[in-house]
């Protein structure tokens, strides 16, 4: 059966990606270099207009149970635009970068695949839930599925725990593989890289890798668009050994 990359999301089916290389010890990636150009494509959001003010009277009452009701009503709205927004995708999946990293862990380990979808942007979601109805697979099978590979390697009780090391600002990236990928691309207003070392721990061994979390905040939420994967064990003194 196919695998699916933790780091480009594409499907193989031999020891490692033949599209991004993933799982290639002989390989040494360099999964920024797909999101810098020379200068950079974001172009901020046009401003919204100033709110226009109310032009209510002064000095005149209003009953008590009439401003209650209006007090219900205006929560009410606001639960109700809420529920709006967490349905449609446009928050929930982090309020930064190191929310949405620690979101995409916590579903791999917990096997969640509403959590590992959610994570992702719209058109990469959108993506993921097609390849499940075209597995057959239920949400459980597919997650275990995707852990296959690391079950193999480090035991089927293995989890994943991470470090975070540094989060630096994208001021340049393209989205031009994207774009060919999934066909349109979100309007992103900040882009960050999380560099993390992540650590893979089972019954039948563990491992350490350095990785780059390259994430998005996206609407009203951060979104993960891809995990850069380097091959190497790390040793405790911070050498990468290839």
């Amino acid at each position: 059966m196919a695998k699916i990359c933790v780091s480009c999301g594409k499907e193989y089916k031999g020891e490692f990606c033949e599209h991004c290389g993933y799982g290639d010890p002989k390989l040494k990636t360099h999964a920024a270099d797909k999101y810098r150009k020379k200068s950079n494509s974001y172009v901020p959001p046009d401003e919204r207009g100033k709110k226009p003010q109310s032009s209510g009277g002064r000095g005149k009452k209003r009953d008590p149970k009439q401003v209650r009701l209006l007090i219900v009503l205006a929560v009410a709205l606001a639960l109700l635009i809420g529920w709006t927004l967490a349905g449609s995708g446009l928050f929930g999946a982090g309020n930064s970068s190191a929310e949405v990293v620690n979101t995409f862990f916590r579903s791999v380990n917990e096997r969640d695949f509403g959590k590992y979808a959610g994570c992702h942007s719209k058109e990469q979601k959108n993506a993921i839930i097609a390849d499940l109805r075209e597995t057959g697979l239920s949400e459980r099978e597919y997650m275990d599925e995707f852990r296959a590979p690391f079950a193999e390697e480090y035991g089927s009780d293995f989890v994943v725990s991470y470090k975070i090391l540094s989060t630096e600002k994208m001021q340049s990236y393209s989205m031009d593989e994207y774009r060919a990928a999934y066909g349109s691309v979100p309007t992103i207003s900040e882009a960050e890289c999380v560099v993390l070392d992540v650590t893979f721990e089972g019954s039948a061994g563990s491992e350490t890798f350095r990785m780059h979390a390259y994430t998005a905040h996206i609407g009203l939420s951060w979104r993960l668009m891809e995990l850069g994967y380097a091959p190497g064990v790390i040793s405790a003194e911070e050498s990468v050994n290839s």
